[in-house]
Formats: structure tokens, sequence, C-alpha cells
């Protein structure tokens, strides 16, 4: 992928998030964004930023775990250390910040971080009272090392580190949640998860206002995006939720996001909106933090099976999108997550969180001959009247979890564009696709709409990893509706 707008608008928004953290260009005390606080988890394997505010020209040293580092205030009264990369520690220790005052913050671990972002899929806590809760069990055996960071709903830039426990938990997201308590178990090291997600916002709020307006004019979008509501505003949740945290040392980014741009028609848009919002984040955390850029691991949920409210709501393409957002982009992967709807707001989070966890188990912990996929599209090859589809994550082989000999849901249209059913069987590690009123196949739908919508699902591999839904063309999906977006409750 190409990064296209992002070196030209870094500048502009690195000075933006320093005078997010600059209330006046005086400062009585040294001062830190809460993301440092008591009871934080600090990344391991990285160099750790940690910054502030205080008087121009003063001297500030950071102290944690042996390592004493310098540095003085700049002209605007913003300093900046990193700490050299630390080990894992379920021991808690102080970190002390002097200037010409001594901050002091209790209990410190050390261990693997992820951001956990996007909108009300993300933002689902536990509630006991609802009937979602933690498996007590599982509550009792992570409590020690699962820690969450929480911002203030009213005021994001405030937050604060807690333990998990009965309490605390109504304020993790599930998905998040089940993410990282599977993390811990796995690796028993401490988990920190922080928290950075707002309902029925699009993904173009999580961007910086510039970078947002670049991509809205590449892809000719309205200049409203389509969107009227105040918080899905182009930068408004960067601005609240992420710019506080920047450059926050992580190991990367958990991400369920995407139904407001299915419903505000930007779904087709959304395979170039991902992997933009994706590099312009490495971009910026690179940049803030003064280091070469690295491609931190960010995976994602595709949305499940969905009851529209309208017949032009785009969540084939939506679902489409995030699939070729993953060969645009590197060190990313998608829990493919279809049989869980039909519902906005799927019951059931755990399988989401746990396919999440099992990318980054093979992906960064290096857990060897784990799948973490179900097939993944890879190839079309036309042959006659066949069309005969290769995947990638195959596992132990492909499976049709619908039974019989042919595979369901799949359709083939020539190049007039008009699909049909489809018959699909498995031929060894290949799907044949082929339908007499299509004698010259030229492109293939999986998944693509069904009426009425359901959760089923037909191809799968041998660890029972749902296959991906996909479309081979690139046509635009139609676009008349006139009437405003609904809103994500």
């Amino acid at each position: 992928m190409k990064n296209t707008g992002i070196r030209s608008i870094r500048h502009g928004a690195t000075l933006a998030l320093g005078l997010l953290l600059l209330p006046s260009l005086s400062f009585a005390e040294v001062k830190v964004p809460s993301i440092i606080g008591d009871g934080m988890v600090l990344q391991r394997e990285l160099p750790v930023p940690v910054w502030g505010n205080a008087n121009p020209g003063e001297n500030v040293t950071v102290s944690f775990d042996g390592q004493s580092v310098s540095t003085k205030a700049d002209t605007s009264g913003q300093w900046m250390v990193k700490l050299a990369p630390l080990q894992a520690s379920k021991t808690g220790r102080e970190m002390t910040i002097k200037g010409s005052n001594t901050l002091t913050f209790k209990d410190v671990l050390v261990g693997e971080v992820w951001l956990c972002s996007g909108q009300s899929n993300m933002a689902d806590s536990f509630n006991k009272a609802k009937g979602r809760q933690i498996d007590p069990a599982d509550l009792q055996a992570v409590a020690s090392g699962v820690r969450l960071y929480v911002p203030e709903f009213k005021n994001p830039v405030n937050g604060n580190w807690c333990g998990l426990n009965e309490q605390s938990q109504n304020q993790l997201t599930r998905v998040g949640g089940y993410f990282g308590i599977r993390l811990y178990k796995e690796l028993g090291i401490p988990i920190g998860l922080i928290e950075a997600y707002f309902s029925a916002t699009p993904i173009q709020a999580w961007m910086p206002k510039e970078a947002a307006e670049r991509i809205r004019t590449k892809l000719e979008i309205p200049p409203d995006w389509n969107e009227p509501a105040p918080i899905s505003q182009p930068g408004f949740q960067f601005d609240q939720h992420i710019a506080p945290i920047l450059p926050v040392a992580m190991r990367g980014v958990v991400w369920y996001q995407g139904e407001r741009n299915a419903k505000t028609y930007t779904g087709w848009e959304y395979r170039e909106l991902l992997p933009y919002l994706i590099d312009t984040w490495r971009h910026l955390w690179a940049e803030r933090a003064g280091l070469e850029v690295r491609k931190f691991p960010f995976y994602f949920v595709q949305p499940p099976a969905q009851e529209a409210k309208s017949d032009d709501e785009e969540w084939p393409w939506l679902r489409d999108s995030m699939r070729r957002a993953l060969d645009a982009t590197e060190n990313t992967g998608m829990a493919v997550f279809y049989e869980y709807g039909p519902s906005l707001h799927p019951e059931d989070k755990q399988p989401a969180g746990e396919r999440l966890a099992l990318w980054a188990l093979a992906k960064d912990y290096g857990k060897t001959g784990l799948v973490c996929s179900g097939p993944l599209l890879d190839k079309v090859t036309i042959q006659g009247d066949k069309a005969i589809l290769s995947f990638k994550d195959v596992g132990g082989g492909l499976e049709n979890k619908s039974g019989g000999a042919s595979l369901k849901f799949f359709e083939i249209a020539g190049k007039d564009g008009n699909y049909v059913p489809a018959e699909a069987s498995i031929e060894g590690d290949k799907v044949v696709v082929r339908a007499k009123e299509v004698p010259a196949p030229v492109s293939v739908r999986y998944l693509f709409r069904k009426q009425p919508p359901d959760a089923e699902v037909s191809l799968i591999n041998a660890e029972g990893l749902p296959a991906s839904s996909f479309i081979t063309d690139d046509f635009k999906p139609p676009r008349t509706s006139k009437h405003a977006p609904t809103a994500d409750k």
C-alpha cells in the first residue's frame, strides 16, 4: 500500500497532539497524561515513551527498574524520555518522575499491552446483572494479571488503570476482555488492555481530521461523508480517545468497527479506508515517539450476517473490503464472525475475542502449528464453464459445514454481472463453482446477501473456522437511498 498523503500530514498532526497536552505556556509542576498512572502495565521488549509537561527548560528524570533517564522540557514545556526495553514482570514496582516536584506511581507491571478500539460491539462490556459476566473460574485465574485502562466517558482525556475483578469487569469490553483473558492463559504474563471506543462511530472519526479529508478527496466521498452525527465527524474520536494516549508503548491493536460505514454508504470504500487508518496510526505512533515506524499488529473483527434496516446498507461490501484489506496491509489479521449474526450486536462476543487471540498467539507469540484463520480466498482460475477457487489458511483441509455434496451460498456471474445461484463443491484443496446459466463465468461471490438473513455458513476448514465471505467483482454497490443514516444504538 502506498502512503499517499500520510507523510504530508504527520508534522501537523504531531504538533496538534503536542498542543493537546499543553493547556498553557507555563507549568507549576511536572505533569503526565493519565495513561501513566498507578497500576499501569508497561509494554515489554520495546522502547517505552514516558512524556508530559513541565516548566520550559526544566530538567525531568524518569526512574524505573534500575533505569534513570533525564531530559529537559522544550520551550513549550513538553518533554519525553524513552526507557530501554523491559522484561516482563508480575511484581509491582514504583516509577518516579522528578522535576520541580516528584510523581510516584505504584504497582507498575510489565507485560503485553493492547489497544482495544472501535464502535459499539467493542464498547459492549461485561454486566453481571444482564447475565454477561466472566466465568468465575476464569476471573479468579486471571485477576492478578489482566489490567485495563478506562477513560472517563464524558472526558476521555482523563482515565485510570484498574485491576480485573467482579466489579471492574463491568468496565471491560467483552471482545477485548476475551482476547486478553486468552492471552494471559496462554502466556502467563501481565496483560494491559487500553480501552478507546465509542458507539455509532465511523472509521473517519478515528483518523486525524486532515488525514480523513485527504482520503475522502481521493475516494470522492461526499464532503459530509453521508454522516450527520457530531460524534462521527472526521477526527472527533481521534482527538477524544487516541491523541491523549499517543505514543503509549503497546504490542498492537484489536479493532471491531465498520458497521457505521456499512450504514452510511462507505462500505465499499472501506477496502481503502481501513488500510489508510492502519498506516496513519502506525506513522503517528512512530513520529510522536521519535522512533522508526513499526508495523504493529492490527487485528480486526469482520461483522456477522446482518439484518439490514434498508436494502442499500452495504454489509456484503464491508465484509469483502475487510478481506481485501488483509492483502493491502502487513501484519494484520481478521476474525471472521459471520455465524454469530444476524444481529448488529451479537450476544455472544467470546468467539470474536478468542479468534482475535488466535491471530496474536500465532503471529506474535510463536505458538507454532496454530491455525488462526478460516479459509481466505486466494485466487480464481476460469476453466471453460468452471471457476476454480484456491484458498489460504485451509488448515487441515476444506470441509462443508452445511452437509451434502454441494456447498451453499455460492453465486456466479458472466461479463454482464448478473449473478445466479451456483453449484459448488470441494475438490481437494479447491472449490469448483459452476452454473448452467453461465457458460462463460467471470466472477463469483459467497455469502453475499441472504433473504432473509441468517447465520448459516457452508465452507469451513477442518479446525471449524469459517471461510470469509467474498466478492470477486469490483462493482460499487448501488446507492439510491436518500434517507438519513440510521443510528447504531
